[in-house]
């Protein structure tokens, strides 16, 4: 027979009957087929929800079969009844589970392949060879509309160096159609992120002459993302039968996933992509929401071309009941008044009564040593100007080369926490973890958007004495009972100076100083309950005089016990967050401004001006005493020393460069330092 491949670009009818053979869809799917799976992508172990079922782990010395495993619904391929299928270590999965052929190395080629049995499909390349390397599966969904995941989870590829790729295979129950998931990779050389690509075998071989593959096998690229939620995912859709005039697919259903019952009745409206060669003219499809009542629409008047995808609205509107979890499933049932039979797509979905706007938590892992740091570093600043739907912190880590001045103990606890082996790297709400520079205005809006079902409020002060507190009630108008709840308050520093060291930042933002009560946060024991505020207060007293160290080794870090790096008490905030432990999910946050609090009328009465100084700079206190005053620039240097009479001093700055420098007045009652600008 001729070798027949089919590319994602073009596509070729299969010389077989109607009832077998397969094309691969021109569009290529974004998210999940179908959106059953909504599980996030983790290693075993790492993460990866306890549901999967774990079917090989690496490390592999050479290529070997699984056992054989049953398919738990009724499944065809190439139109001919399967039940069972094994899977390779390095990327195939077939049905033929009596083949002799032994399971190819990683060395991957074309399709159709000797070294591949028939009836077998390919994500062929990938490789279990290392530990933490794992193939997993999972059946999502239920009758007649059940997907089964076979997913390669943290598994190795040759041009990845020690990085990653999760590609998944997917069964879809009546359709019979083969999905081929791209969900994650990251590319790790020389303990560094790199931007190689992998060189993927992706397709189906049906026999030793024929084949259905994507257009760059077998150098198939995955995407760049790392992102561990099904948002960034692309799919390629492998269905039954040639190409018809007339097709379409339910991409998503395109309703929020918390909806306000004052806000009903609701429009139901779904995503259609034409998968058909035909322009897409009209649809007929049905919603249910409780399983049973399904209710019939037609939507005409299209204009949808091969490819392209439209919303549309169903003509019913629909009530809900009251408050609680709804599923609503929706599904084709004619494209341009054509009957199909379509997989029915679901959404699980929440009626609320109320919920307050988000404020999403940016945790920035970064370093004065690192040079990608620096544009990851601008780009968020980019990202973030104008913006107040959020909190940042700032962690300054200990590599790359001597690391950051400012890491502490606490921020090493973070980089545990969330695996960070690369700077910079940033998590959105404990989820979203990639690189900086990636971060989008449009990433922003996305999870700013999401409403939040936990209200913060707090207050918080700074003494003379240096003691920072921060009276917090949070608001919960859910229940949350999970029983690994946190509270986290952080204490950055609005922008710092004194760190700056080989990447050419001058200046950094929101970096953390300490956290309240430590790394490990507050247990919230036994989570928090709908209507019941909870009031919490945590303080912290910092002692000691700065100290710069002299690089991020964990020996330089700052003994908080008997000294600090603050450089300014006039610039702090603490930033109030609740987080999920084991899911890493942050249900709120908050950021809240330190109000000066005097311990006596003379704590409050410090004022240093002219800000920015030509040729002098003024300092002036309620405090009468004898006090000590200096200025140093931001290399530590002290570059004036002085004294305070009657509450008054006074340092000339004409002969000085031009700069930011730090005024420091000693007490009794403390130290008071501010940060001033010379400018001739």
């Amino acid at each position: 027979m001729k070798r027949l491949i089919l590319s994602i670009f073009a596509l070729t009818a299969l010389a077989v009957s109607a009832q077998s053979g397969y094309y691969l869809s021109p569009c290529a799917g974004i998210g999940n087929p179908g959106g059953l799976n909504a599980d996030p992508e983790y290693p075993v172990g790492g993460g990866l929800p306890t549901t999967w079922t774990t079917l090989m782990s690496g490390p592999k010395a050479s290529a070997e079969w699984s056992a054989s495993q049953s398919i738990p619904f009724g499944f065809k391929f190439n139109g001919n009844d399967v039940s069972s299928f094994k899977v390779s270590s390095t990327g195939v999965l077939t049905f033929d589970v009596g083949s002799s052929v032994a399971a190819p190395s990683a060395a991957n080629a074309a399709l159709p392949s000797a070294s591949i049995p028939d009836q077998s499909v390919c994500v062929w390349g990938l490789n279990l060879s290392a530990s933490g390397d794992y193939i997993v599966s999972k059946t999502f969904g239920s009758s007649p509309n059940r997907q089964l995941w076979v997913m390669y989870t943290s598994a190795s590829e040759a041009n990845l160096g020690t990085g990653w790729s999760y590609m998944s295979i997917v069964m879809e129950e009546g359709s019979n159609a083969i999905y081929l998931v791209d969900q994650r990779v990251q590319c790790v050389k020389s303990g560094a992120a790199c931007t190689d690509k992998t060189k993927l075998t992706v397709g189906i071989q049906i026999d030793g002459s024929t084949a259905v593959s994507h257009v760059q096998s077998p150098a198939f690229a995955c995407s760049n993302a790392n992102d561990p939620t099904p948002a960034d995912n692309r799919f390629f859709s492998f269905l039954p039968g040639s190409q018809p005039a007339d097709a379409a697919q339910v991409k998503s259903i395109n309703m929020g996933a918390y909806l306000k019952l004052s806000e009903a009745p609701y429009t139901i409206k779904i995503d259609v992509v034409n998968q058909g060669s035909a322009n897409l003219s009209s649809v007929d499809f049905e919603y249910s929401t409780d399983g049973t009542n399904w209710i019939a629409g037609t939507a005409s008047g299209l204009s949808v071309a091969t490819c392209a995808t439209s919303t549309i609205s169903h003509p019913t509107a629909w009530t809900p009941a009251g408050v609680g979890t709804y599923t609503i499933q929706a599904r084709l049932t004619k494209v341009n008044g054509q009957d199909v039979t379509a997989p029915t797509l679901i959404k699980t979905v929440q009626v609320i009564d109320q919920f307050v706007n988000r404020k999403i938590l940016n945790e920035v892992f970064t370093s004065s040593t690192c040079p990608p740091c620096k544009p990851g570093n601008e780009n968020y600043l980019k990202v973030v100007d104008g913006r107040t739907s959020h909190s940042s912190i700032k962690y300054q880590v200990n590599w790359p080369g001597t690391g950051d001045p400012y890491c502490t103990d606490e921020v090493r606890t973070r980089i545990a926490y969330y695996a960070v082996n690369s700077v910079p790297r940033m998590e959105v709400d404990g989820g979203w973890d990639q690189n900086a520079s990636s971060f989008t205005t449009a990433l922003y809006d996305q999870f700013s958007a999401k409403p939040a079902f936990l209200e913060i409020k707090a207050t918080g002060s700074l003494t003379w004495k240096n003691q920072i507190t921060a009276t917090i009630e949070l608001n919960p108008l859910v229940d949350f009972t999970a029983s690994n709840l946190r509270l986290f308050a952080a204490i950055v520093e609005g922008t710092t100076y004194w760190n700056v060291k080989t990447n050419g930042e001058t200046q950094f933002e929101d970096v953390m100083k300490k956290m309240m009560p430590d790394a490990n946060g507050m247990l919230l024991s036994g989570g928090l309950s709908k209507g019941t505020p909870v009031t919490k207060e945590l303080s912290y007293a910092f002692v000691g005089n700065y100290r710069l160290p002299l690089d991020g080794s964990q020996a330089q870090h700052i003994k908080h016990a008997t000294e600090n790096s603050v450089e300014t008490w006039d610039d702090l905030k603490v930033v109030i967050f609740v987080q999920d432990m084991t899911t890493k999910e942050v249900l709120q946050s908050e950021t809240v401004e330190l109000a000066m609090t005097s311990v006596e009328d003379l704590e409050a009465g410090v004022h240093v001006f002219p800000n920015p100084a030509n040729d002098m700079i003024y300092v002036r206190s309620k405090n009468s005493t004898p006090c000590s005053l200096e200025l140093t620039n931001m290399q530590g240097q002290v570059v004036y020393s002085g004294t305070m009479n009657d509450g008054f001093g006074q340092i000339a700055t004409q002969n000085l460069s031009e700069g930011m420098y730090m005024v420091r007045m000693n007490s009794e009652q403390g130290v008071h330092s501010s940060k001033v600008m010379v400018r001739h």
